[in-house]
């Protein structure tokens, strides 16, 4: 384990009180990271309760795993490893790699704000409860290296907790920590880079406050959108993108004046809507193992949000979609509304009509196809995407095999154009006939890779798994049993709405069975672990479950859900 990194992990972790300090009380003991934290932070992350969470993460499928007796001999070398490296940390530091792993007893919550202006900052709250030995440890050997390194250390009163900040005399130019300010509170640790974000976090010491991120518009309608069932999740996220982005801009006003004039495009943009993303994560939920809610706060898109409309309608794989398929996702897209979108912001700048004037000029070149009048109006939106189990190349990186279904208003006059752009392909493009169709092959120089592409099924299909594409023109994908019969697939579509915008399923045994094997055979790993002590994948591959997603618009935004379902013993 790299040293530098056990170090710095360190300063993260332990940067707590070693001089009396005052104790201010909350009003509320269990308030949550999002009452302390300003109305306007723009990034947010918190565990509500890390011990839970390894509790629940131990329920899950992969936690099981790590405990099945065939894994122990691998899993016992990566043990004498880590078991190594706690050693060496402990010598230097008093304290094991077991006990910075216990540390959290409680909530741990990160979070970015742009405190003070034209400066981002970070806060970093952790909950260490009855291990105050194992922070005066720390403490200890921190302390000792920050005089080494001549760390001007000051302290201050604020709300009546001193607050110690260690100002680095030399520290290295792409060191974005150039102070160091932290206080405690019982059993609460809290530090930032900066004195100012610090300040913020004490003013809502209490939890009471009316200008906390809880309060935020769009923080608390993206959780209500993605509470669970239960009802507190266990971990919470968000992100204020437009006020990263405006942050970014005034920060690089600085040193580039002229990056403030980037502000006025965002409303051309319409980048200026997306005002929020966030969701929740949580383990053991119902009927679910894991399950993930996530929202995008983005009202009236426009600009370029709005080449990412999604109407919902019914989604499903058609009959044609093999049950051994790795996944499948489908989408039902506005493409006439994102062309649309793409026209009025080139027009805005290259005036009424431009966008236009430039698609004839194009189809008057080559094989004389119009990018809108041949492709896009005869494409109806709906979009099938799957992938076939990983094959392994040995002498080659893995190649994923990916097929995308584009469903056709007028298959017709979609053959016509890919006849048209075959008699201009080059050299490189074959055409051979196949059940009645014709495919066009493209073969990447100097590998043995192809893209196919052709029209069947009522579908523009882009590829590079022939073999599933053959299925698929066969009919009923050749007498092969369908994904939507199967009975995976039926359990994870139970919970799809009847209308989204998106649905995907993912058999995740089969995409991760390649990498596994890969590992098996790699010599590349740490001293002293031997990975033939890997058993085979079918050994482990019951822990692999099935999992699904789906997305659904609504007049603020769009949601989306992943999860997947308990393991039947």
């Amino acid at each position: 384990m790299n040293r530098l990194w056990l170090r710095s992990s360190v300063l993260l972790l332990c940067l707590a009180q070693f001089v009396t300090t005052s104790t201010l009380v909350r009003a509320d003991d269990n308030a949550p990271g999002e009452k302390l934290l300003p109305k306007d932070t723009l990034a947010f992350f918190t565990i509500a309760d890390v011990p839970e969470f390894r509790k629940k993460w131990d329920k899950t499928s992969v936690g099981q795993m790590l405990h099945d007796p065939q894994l122990k001999p691998f899993l016992d070398d990566i043990e004498k490893k880590i078991d190594e490296a706690s050693k060496n940390m402990e010598n230097e530091t008093g304290v094991s790699i077991s006990d910075l792993l216990e540390l959290p007893q409680g909530e741990l919550t990160v979070a970015l704000l742009e405190k003070p202006p034209r400066k981002l900052s970070f806060v970093f709250m952790l909950e260490f409860g009855k291990n105050q030995a194992t922070i005066d440890k720390l403490l200890k050997k921190m302390h000792e290296g920050l005089e080494k390194e001549q760390a001007e250390h000051t302290k201050e009163e604020i709300e009546e907790v001193t607050v110690h900040t260690y100002t680095l005399k030399n520290p290295e130019p792409d060191n974005p920590f150039k102070t160091i300010t932290y206080f405690t509170d019982e059993s609460f640790l809290v530090f930032s880079s900066e004195i100012e974000a610090l300040k913020e976090v004490l003013e809502r010491w209490e939890g009471d406050s009316d200008d906390s991120l809880a309060q935020n518009e769009q923080f608390k309608y993206i959780q209500s959108q993605c509470e669970p069932k239960s009802g507190e999740p266990i971990v919470k996220w968000y992100v204020n993108p437009i006020g990263l982005i405006n942050s970014g801009i005034t920060m690089a006003q600085a040193s580039i004046p002229q990056a403030g004039l980037a502000a006025a495009f965002l409303p051309m943009f319409g980048v200026d809507g997306w005002k929020g993303w966030g969701g929740t994560m949580d383990f053991d939920e119902g009927e679910f193992e894991g399950v993930s809610n996530s929202f995008i706060y983005a009202e009236n898109p426009k600009g370029l949000m709005g080449i990412f409309l999604f109407p919902e309608t019914q989604l499903a794989p058609p009959k044609w979609v093999p049950a051994d398929i790795g996944s499948y996702s489908a989408a039902n897209w506005n493409i006439g509304g994102a062309y649309t979108s793409i026209e009025t912001l080139v027009d805005s700048f290259q005036g009424r009509g431009a966008t236009g004037r430039f698609l004839d000029q194009l189809a008057e070149q080559g094989p004389m196809i119009h990018a809108k009048k041949d492709i896009i109006d005869h494409l109806d939106g709906k979009i099938h995407i799957l992938q076939s189990e990983t094959k392994d190349n040995d002498d080659a990186p893995p190649t994923p095999q990916v097929m995308a279904a584009f469903g056709l208003k007028d298959a017709a006059k979609m053959k016509k154009t890919l006849s048209a752009a075959a008699k201009s392909g080059g050299s490189n493009l074959e055409t051979r006939e196949f059940n009645g169709e014709t495919i066009y092959e493209m073969i990447t120089p100097n590998s043995d890779q192809s893209v196919s592409f052709t029209v069947t099924e009522g579908q523009l299909v882009i590829t590079n798994d022939t073999p599933l594409l053959e299925g698929m023109m066969r009919g009923q994908n050749g007498g092969r049993a369908a994904l939507i019969d199967s009975a995976e697939y039926k359990k994870i579509a139970k919970y799809f709405p009847s209308k989204t915008s998106m649905v995907s399923f993912q058999r995740s045994e089969a995409q991760f069975k390649t990498y596994y094997n890969l590992l098996r055979k790699s010599d590349n790993v740490m001293d002293g672990v031997d990975v033939s002590k890997l058993p085979p994948f079918e050994a482990i591959s019951k822990y692999f479950q099935p999992s699904g997603s789906y997305t659904i618009p609504n007049k603020k935004g769009a949601k989306s859900v992943a999860y997947s379902l308990k393991r039947s013993e």
